[in-house]
């Protein structure tokens, strides 16, 4: 059972990295740093220019980070996979709270993250109370 809760939480891992990638790509690409897809008015409460520096920040933490996630979750032998995969959830969480504080309004794309991320979050749940029960009864 732990290996299909490390596979899923693995195989989500890597779809939240391959999303983020192809956003940050699109955010560094995107003609003049002008990422099209959010309203130029978000750029005068963000102490950004553009969407460039945002676009690598997805690549790099969100990408990168729920990369290693995924790896550390496919890996036998590993019984807390869960861990950066929590992180990863919670940091993509909290990033997308910040930004409802700070750019003060919502976007269809602000409740699909968080929505994305709170379901990392409830996998990673999942994986951690089978490890509980596990290590409860090496215990005992």
């Amino acid at each position: 059972m732990k290996k299909i809760k490390a596979n899923l939480l693995g195989f989500y891992d890597l779809v939240l990295a391959l999303g983020a990638i192809y956003i940050g790509g699109m955010m560094i690409s995107s003609s003049g740093g002008m990422f099209t897809e959010y309203p130029k008015e978000w750029l005068s409460k963000v102490p950004f220019e553009n969407w460039i520096f945002p676009g690598i920040i997805a690549i790099v933490l969100f990408g990168f980070g729920n990369i290693i996630a995924a790896i550390l979750s496919f890996r036998k032998g590993n019984s807390r996979f869960w861990v950066v995969s929590a992180i990863m959830g919670g940091l993509l969480f909290m990033s997308i709270i910040s930004q409802v504080i700070i750019l003060e309004e919502t976007f269809l794309a602000t409740v699909e993250i968080m929505v994305l991320s709170i379901i990392q979050l409830c996998i990673c749940g999942y994986a951690f109370a089978e490890y509980r029960k596990k290590h409860n009864k090496v215990q005992v």
